[in-house]
């Protein structure tokens, strides 16, 4: 699992087969705690990974 980040997209954790938008919060603090700081990137960017995680290929 793993946090990712963009301008317009908020903070999700994704991972194989699995993506989640986080609330803001509370939600994303105990996210950080399990697993660190999320990765920032560009829209595009978050697309690609999110589009990895769920299908296995890029956007």
């Amino acid at each position: 699992m793993k946090l990712i980040q963009a301008t317009g997209r908020g903070i999700a954790v994704v991972g194989p087969g699995y993506y989640k938008v986080l609330k803001e919060g509370e939600e994303v603090e105990q996210a950080q705690e399990l697993w660190g700081k999320p990765t920032i990137g560009n829209v595009r960017q978050f697309d690609v990974w999110k589009a990895i995680a769920l299908q296995g290929t890029s956007a």
